[in-house]
C-alpha cells in the first residue's frame, strides 16, 4: 500500500467517523432507537465504545480507498457517487440479513438505513477520492 493511499484511508477514515456521528447520533439516533427492533434499548451500547467505532471507521476507510483505487476514482465527486451505492447496497445486504436473523431492527430501520448510511459513505468516499486525486491531473 502506497503512503498516499494509507493517507487517503486514514482521511476517509475520520470523515466516516465524524459522519456517522452526526448522522447516526445527533440526527437520526432518536429515530433508530426507537426503531431497535424487539431487543429495544438493550441493544444500544449507552455510551457507546467510540474506540470500537473508530476502529471500524479505519476499515471503511480502508475499503473505500481500495475500492476507489481500483475504479481510479480521483475526484471527490466520483468518490461520493462510489462511496454512496457501496453505502447503500452494504446496508441493504446486512440490514436484510440481519432483520432475517435477529431482533435488532425493524423494516422501517431497515429501509431507512441505507439512505443514511449512503450518505455516510459518500462523504467518506468524497474525501478519500480527493485525496487519491491529490498531486494528479484528474484530480485538479
Amino acid at each position: 500500500m502506497s503512503m498516499k493511499c494509507l493517507l487517503a484511508s486514514l482521511v476517509g477514515a475520520l470523515v466516516v467517523f465524524l459522519a456517522g456521528w452526526i448522522l447516526y447520533g445527533l440526527a437520526f439516533g432518536g429515530f433508530f432507537a426507537a426503531n431497535a427492533g424487539s431487543v429495544g434499548e438493550l441493544g444500544i451500547k449507552d455510551p457507546p465504545a467510540i474506540g470500537w467505532i473508530a476502529l471500524g471507521a479505519v476499515f471503511w476507510g480502508g475499503l473505500l480507498a481500495t475500492v476507489l483505487g481500483w475504479r481510479g476514482a480521483t475526484t471527490a465527486l466520483a468518490g461520493a457517487k462510489t462511496g454512496a451505492v457501496l453505502g447503500f447496497l452494504v446496508s441493504l445486504a446486512q440490514g436484510f440479513t440481519f432483520l432475517g436473523g435477529a431482533n435488532i431492527s425493524t423494516l422501517l430501520s431497515t429501509l431507512v438505513d441505507p439512505f443514511v448510511f449512503a450518505a455516510m459513505l459518500a462523504s467518506g468516499g468524497a474525501a478519500t477520492a480527493a485525496m487519491l486525486g491529490r498531486g494528479s491531473e484528474a484530480g485538479a
